[in-house]
């Protein structure tokens, strides 16, 4: 077997073959007990007629997620957990290759020489590593939400509006987050696109009063939204796990003494000692800030259209960098919603417009990124220290400057029309 025909084999059959080598970790990961036995068994519970929103599974986590879906993996409860387990992981990797493609078509990765293409794909994948795993590891929602997200994006670019406007409502009724879309649609005069996304999303909300009892679907959503709701105090400080990274988390970290996570360390880590109140408003204040940011990166007035296709996916990135910032109740997990953005800082190393040097800053805030992404997975023993001074979010503010400054290098000889 000569090299020749390898390289054959890879041009010829990429996706095969990396499904080939992820395959056996799939196998083993389904054995792993996580975040989606947490699903499966809510799904249980509701077929039971049991109200899943107030169980404890794993003796303390909540079911967060709609019923809809839980509806969706009912169907398949005649299986044993790994097989339901496996045949998500397997669905999450071509979710990814999904991603990669939207993601590669967008930023026209395709003119790059063969050697730096490989090598862009590969840096990429080591900024995303500790997050990928921990997706796969945790059997986590995150990778299917940035599915969503991209590959609606991509089919509202192309005018394919009704089936983007189906998959986005889908993602919006599951986990809430796509929600900030909806306002960026109506910004850029997408009204039709943003009506049917609302309609979607309703449709799919109401869809269970169809094969439920009223009263019964009615109390699981007073339920779910009693868990959801924003003013509820742990959303506040949104601290009662080491691992939440948000900029709630952030802000009650640096102005509260005394936040309730209860395996804090006792290292000082706030500037300042305030009571739950005004936290709340300096939280609230921080996140409205940093919202308006967006103003930056679409500049232009309301109603109007996107400069270029190029353009439209810096936003759709900032977006998704943005989601796991704004949001309460965010884990290290929701920062793979942050790789769009993340590729959009590297692609200029590649394509000739950034030279790496050690002596720019730039360079070094790419550094600090990519440690800050990573150093749970590569240096684990120490991440009861990375999670209490919250260095996964700073990470993740740096790149969201990063990409806001340069507006992911969106010049016109990048611009895929």
């Amino acid at each position: 077997m000569n090299l020749s025909f390898l390289k054959r084999l890879w041009a010829n059959y990429p996706t095969w073959i990396m499904f080939g080598i992820c395959l056996p970790i799939f196998f083993f990961e389904a054995k792993t007990k996580n975040d989606f036995d947490i699903f499966i068994q809510a799904s249980r519970d509701w077929l039971t007629g049991k109200n899943p929103y107030v169980e404890l599974y794993h003796e303390w986590y909540h079911y967060f997620y709609d019923v809809t879906f839980i509806s969706v993996l009912s169907w398949f409860q005649f299986l044993p957990n790994y097989f339901i387990k496996l045949g998500w992981l397997i669905l999450n990797f071509f979710f990814l290759v999904s991603i990669w493609k939207i993601v590669s078509e967008h930023l026209n990765l395709k003119r790059l020489h063969e050697k730096r293409f490989l090598l862009f794909g590969f840096v990429f994948f080591l900024f995303s590593l500790r997050l990928l795993r921990d997706n796969i590891h945790l059997g986590q929602m995150t990778i299917l939400i940035l599915f969503i997200m991209m590959k609606a994006m991509d089919l509202f670019i192309k005018n394919r509006v009704v089936v983007g406007s189906l998959l986005l409502s889908w993602g919006i009724v599951v986990k809430i987050l796509p929600v900030v879309v909806v306002p960026y649609l109506i910004y850029r005069r997408k009204f039709k696109a943003a009506a049917a996304v609302v309609v979607c999303a309703l449709s799919f909300l109401v869809l269970p009063y169809l094969y439920m009892e009223k009263d019964t679907y009615s109390s699981l959503l007073q339920s779910r939204w009693e868990l959801l709701n924003p003013s509820n105090v742990e959303h506040v400080l949104d601290t009662s796990e080491r691992s939440f990274h948000s900029l709630t988390t952030l802000v009650a970290t640096l102005f509260h003494e005394k936040c309730d996570d209860t395996h804090v360390l006792k290292i000082r880590r706030h500037v300042a000692d305030f009571d739950v109140q005004t936290v709340n408003w300096i939280s609230l204040i921080v996140r409205l800030l940093f919202v308006s940011t967006f103003l930056w990166v679409l500049r232009s007035r309301p109603f109007v259209k996107a400069m270029s296709k190029k353009h439209e996916f810096v936003e759709w990135a900032y977006l998704c960098m943005l989601i796991p910032l704004i949001f309460p109740h965010q884990q290290h997990y929701a920062f793979l919603l942050a790789l769009p953005g993340i590729a959009l800082l590297l692609e200029p190393y590649f394509n000739g417009e950034k030279e790496f040097s050690w002596k720019k800053g730039r360079t070094w805030l790419m550094i600090f990124v990519f440690i800050a992404f990573n150093i749970g997975f590569l240096l684990g023993t120490y991440s009861a220290f990375y999670n209490h001074f919250k260095l996964l979010t700073y990470g993740g503010i740096v790149a969201l400057f990063m990409l806001l400054v340069s507006r992911g290098a969106a010049e016109e000889n990048s611009i895929v029309e």
